[in-house]
């Protein structure tokens, strides 16, 4: 099955910003899969908490370059170069819909228009051109730290609008370089740390309120994701994600972030804040072997926050 970038999203694309995916449906991916589970549905939501204004969150990882970027509908504002070494990209939305991060980091010689024009023709992703996470969209600022090595990297949107295209096709992609610099790779402390693997989503260790920096490993064998919210009262992880097939109504939760594509063998790092209550986590993107998204392979899951 051809793979695309916007199905790895679409569903996500959905639950933030009601769009309809440009994809196989998937309660069929679903159901398929998981029956017991896709028949919870229940057609009326309700109604998501409100946005509230914040001040932007301060990074606690020692000796962290903190870069901002500001989302816009749609285009990214940040720096042009910024040097190598650890990083927090510090996401926040100005914009009327909700934005992620999509990094990419390509080869000498390959611009943003590579990128978009691969995205455009579809087809396995090139080998020039490797995910290496980002801040994924969330309700408020969103902090996501890594180590950035040298060489050019190319930052896109790939959600879509409500009922169009996605925002990589309306502008929505922004090229800048990691300058080479004295600064080194440092490994920062987690206080947990969650494992991505093919194909389930395993802290190790209950999840508390409070803040957090989580590590996030991909173990598995091919790309790994994933985005999370905090489920209204009475709804399901399989809920959220069946709304991203048929969004009527408002979502039944709150987007609380995550990490976009990481390569297997990767760790990133996150910070969260999170309060009690019930919170759905799971991976949109596809399967090599079928297309499916791996929640469909049982990559999703409910967690109680204590």
């Amino acid at each position: 099955m051809k793979y695309s970038m916007l199905r790895a999203v679409a569903g996500l694309g959905a639950v933030l910003a009601a769009a309809t995916p440009a994809t196989a449906p998937l309660a069929a991916q679903v159901k398929a899969a998981q029956p017991a589970q896709a028949k919870t549905m229940k057609a009326a939501v309700p109604a998501a908490a409100p946005a509230t204004a914040a001040a932007l969150p301060t990074t606690a990882i020692p000796g962290s370059n903190v870069v901002d970027v500001v989302a816009l509908d749609y285009a990214f504002e940040m720096p042009a170069s910024i040097p190598a070494g650890l990083t927090t990209l510090r996401l926040t939305n100005k914009g009327k819909e909700l934005h992620h991060v999509y990094l990419v980091k390509v080869d000498a010689g390959k611009t943003a228009n590579d990128v978009v024009g691969w995205f455009k023709a579809g087809g396995p992703p090139p080998a020039w051109m490797k995910p290496v996470g980002g801040p994924n969209a969330a309700v408020g600022a969103s902090l996501f730290t890594t180590n950035l090595e040298a060489g050019k990297y190319v930052a896109l949107c790939v959600i879509p609008s409500p009922g169009g295209p996605p925002h990589v096709m309306k502008g929505m992609v922004k090229e800048f370089t990691v300058a080479p610099s004295n600064r080194k790779a440092v490994t920062p402390t987690a206080d947990i740390t969650l494992t991505l693997s093919d194909y389930a989503l395993e802290f190790n260790k209950p999840l508390t309120a409070g803040k957090h920096i989580v590590a996030v490993k991909n173990n598995g064998q091919q790309p790994h994701e994933f985005f999370f919210a905090k489920l209204n009262p009475g709804k399901t992880p399989m809920q959220m994600a069946m709304f991203a097939e048929k969004p009527e109504g408002a979502p039944p939760g709150m987007p609380m972030g995550g990490i976009t594509d990481i390569l297997p063998g990767a760790t990133v790092y996150i910070e969260i804040d999170v309060q009690k209550g019930e919170y759905g986590f799971m991976c949109f993107t596809p399967d090599k072997k079928d297309g499916k998204p791996h929640l469909a392979h049982g990559m999703i899951k409910q967690i109680s926050v204590k």
